[in-house]
């Protein structure tokens, strides 16, 4: 399992490059590689032939999904330039634009790390969240996270059985919008279990509690 690990000096070197207010901004924590290839060993079990990031950052978990489906293709997302230009993506299709305003196409696998911004932080993103929640049949309140729209977006494109694994905080067990979320998850989401880590367990920046979501789409 080792070498199915992915090393960090990706971003290693982009954090230590990058203003912190920049990453603040687009709410850029990343993911620790033992758990990068963690979830992509869940999503290895649905014998993905293709597989979705939809937050690459700078490619930690596209690299550790390439690691343990070598034969699979990943496209990866990412709207961020300045990150960009410090990633490693392996060979995985990379495509420089915003995820939840791209196309619905579907995948047999997800392994996801969202960006965190809260609600307050958001501007004009209302026609945004009711499209996707018009196509997933969920209301997404207005109190919610933007990662919840990355979880529903990237949900509703895994195929039947596919599977995805989502890092975000633990925060929605308890949020306002937590009871919605739930039902989304355990009904059309296919939840399958919650792991859940102390923050200063997982981001190093961060003192948020943080839960992984393993799906399987019903």
């Amino acid at each position: 399992m080792a070498s199915l690990i992915p090393d960090a000096r990706a971003e290693a070197d982009y954090a230590g490059q990058a203003a912190p207010d920049h990453r603040k901004a687009l709410g850029q924590f990343f993911t620790p590689p033992r758990l990068a290839a963690l979830m992509a060993d869940w999503v290895a079990g649905a014998q993905p032939r293709m597989i979705l990031d939809p937050a690459m950052g700078a490619g930690v978990l596209t690299r550790a999904a390439q690691a343990r489906c070598p034969n699979a293709q990943v496209v990866a997302y990412e709207r961020d330039e300045a990150i960009l230009r410090a990633a490693d993506a392996g060979r995985a299709q990379v495509r420089h634009e915003d995820f939840l305003r791209a196309g619905w196409e579907h995948y047999d696998g997800v392994v996801m790390n969202p960006p965190y911004i809260r609600h307050r932080e958001l501007r004009d993103h209302g026609p945004l969240r009711a499209e996707i929640g018009a196509r997933a049949g969920y209301v997404l309140p207005k109190s919610a996270n933007l990662y919840v729209d990355f979880v529903v977006k990237a949900t509703c494109q895994l195929r039947r059985g596919g599977r995805g694994a989502f890092l975000i905080p633990g925060e929605w067990m308890g949020a306002n919008f937590a009871r919605g979320f739930k039902q989304f998850l355990l009904g059309p989401g296919g939840l399958q279990q919650v792991v859940l880590f102390s923050g200063a367990d997982v981001f190093d920046d961060a003192l948020t509690t943080a839960s992984i979501l393993l799906v399987q789409r019903p």
